[in-house]
């Protein structure tokens, strides 16, 4: 997994990329919880800037999945473009 977070960190924010904002801070990454109780681990994930990650005002944490997703679009649809630029990943290598 450390080689996957590392290649997606790499790349950037998707929801920055996506918004055509400009990133400036580092690069987190974003386990998806779409379908998932709070205490499990999904190990599919996307990268994401401090701010579209934990921040109050635009952050997936700080802004709740609702509202984050109304104005970046889904988890899963941030993961689908993310994969769109950087190719396909083999979920079942990492599970």
């Amino acid at each position: 997994m450390k080689k996957l977070y590392e290649r997606m960190a790499e790349t950037g924010c998707i929801a920055c990329r996506l918004s055509n904002q400009k990133q400036i801070t580092r690069t987190e990454i974003h386990h998806l919880r779409s379908g998932m109780g709070m205490s499990q681990k999904n190990i599919k994930c996307i990268p994401l800037c401090v701010d579209h990650h934990r921040g109050s005002k635009c952050g997936y944490h700080g802004l709740g999945r609702k509202r984050f997703e109304s104005l970046y679009g889904s988890e899963e649809y941030l993961l689908k473009k993310w994969m769109e630029e950087h190719g396909e990943i083999d979920w079942d290598e990492y599970s």
